[in-house]
C-alpha cells in the first residue's frame, strides 16, 4: 500500500502543478494511507491482539484530524474552527515575534525604491500596460540576479525567515522575494515603428528590451503616441517567487518578475517649457 502511495509521490514530482494544489494531493494520498493503518488494525483485533490495535486506531485518529485540518486548509484557504493550535498557544502564552507588514517601519527599504526618472507632474503621469514575452520575461530575471549580486536588492523575501511566515502569517497571506517595488538603474522608451518599448538593465551598455507596451491609461499606445509625446518616468521590478505558510511548513511557489511602468505625458500642441 505505502509503496504504491510513493511511487504515485515520485510521478507527482514531475509534473508542474501549482503549489497549493499539489499539496492537496499530498494531503488525500497520506488520507488513503491513513485508512490503511485502519485495516491493520482490524487484523490486529480479529487476531486477538487488543492493545497493538488500540494503538493503531489511535495513529489513524491523530493522522485523520491532521489530514483533516489540511484539506480545510488548501480547500477553503482558512483554519478549522476544530485547529486545536490556536487554543494551544493561548495556554502556553506562545507570542510568535509580529510579521513585518505594509507599512511597517521594520522592513527593510531597498535601496533603489526611490529612484526615478527624474521629476515630473503627478497629473500628467499615466500607468502602462507592458506584455512581455518569455524571452523578456528571462531578460528581466537576468537584470534581477545581476542587481542582487550587486548588492542593489536583495532576494530575501523582505528579511522575514521561514519561523516568522510559518508562525505568524495568515491565511492566504504570501511574500514575495522582492517585498517592495525596485526601481531599474536604467530605463528608456524605445520606437520600433508603430510599436513602443521599454529598454532597461543594470546601465546603458547592458540594456535590454523587457516589453511591449500596450496601453497608456486607458488609451491603446497608437493612440496615445499620436496625441501625446510620451517619457518613461518610473520603472520598477516587483514580484518574482512568494513565500506562504502551509499547515507545517512553508511552501514556495515561483512566480515571474514583473515590470510596473509609468510614463509622463505631453500634449504634441502644448508648448515646451
Amino acid at each position: 500500500m505505502f509503496s504504491i502511495i510513493g511511487m504515485i509521490n515520485s510521478y507527482l514530482g514531475y509534473i508542474n502543478m501549482n503549489v497549493r494544489l499539489k499539496s492537496l494531493v499530498y494531503t488525500v494520498l497520506g488520507s488513503v494511507g491513513d485508512f490503511y493503518l485502519l485495516y491493520v488494525a482490524y487484523r490486529f483485533f480479529s487476531n486477538g491482539f487488543w492493545p497493538q490495535g488500540v494503538l493503531f486506531v489511535l495513529a489513524f485518529l491523530v493522522l485523520g484530524y491532521l489530514a483533516y485540518l489540511n484539506l480545510i486548509y488548501y480547500i477553503t484557504k482558512k483554519n478549522s474552527k476544530l485547529d486545536f493550535t490556536p487554543w494551544l498557544e493561548k495556554t502556553l502564552h506562545l507570542k510568535p515575534r509580529q510579521v513585518p507588514t505594509e507599512g511597517n517601519n521594520s522592513r527593510r527599504p531597498q535601496p533603489g525604491f526611490v529612484q526615478t526618472n527624474g521629476l515630473f507632474n503627478n497629473e500628467k503621469v499615466l500607468p502602462a500596460e507592458i506584455s512581455s514575452t518569455l524571452q523578456e520575461q528571462h531578460a528581466l530575471q537576468q537584470i534581477v540576479q545581476q542587481l542582487a549580486a550587486q548588492n542593489y536588492l536583495k532576494l530575501d523575501y523582505g528579511g522575514i525567515d521561514d519561523n516568522q511566515i510559518l508562525r505568524t502569517a495568515k491565511a492566504g497571506q504570501t511574500f514575495a522575494t522582492l517585498n517592495q517595488p525596485i526601481a531599474l538603474p536604467y530605463y528608456e522608451l524605445q520606437h520600433q515603428g508603430e510599436k513602443l518599448f521599454l529598454v532597461g538593465g543594470v546601465n546603458q551598455m547592458e540594456k535590454k528590451v523587457l516589453g511591449q507596451i500596450k496601453t497608456v491609461g486607458l488609451m491603446p499606445v497608437a493612440a496615445a503616441s499620436q496625441r501625446y509625446q510620451l517619457f518613461a518616468a518610473t520603472a520598477t521590478v516587483q514580484g518574482g517567487p512568494i513565500k506562504f505558510a502551509g499547515r507545517s511548513s512553508v511552501m514556495v511557489e515561483q512566480r515571474p518578475y514583473t515590470v510596473k511602468l509609468q510614463l509622463a505625458y505631453r500634449s504634441k500642441t502644448e508648448p515646451k517649457h
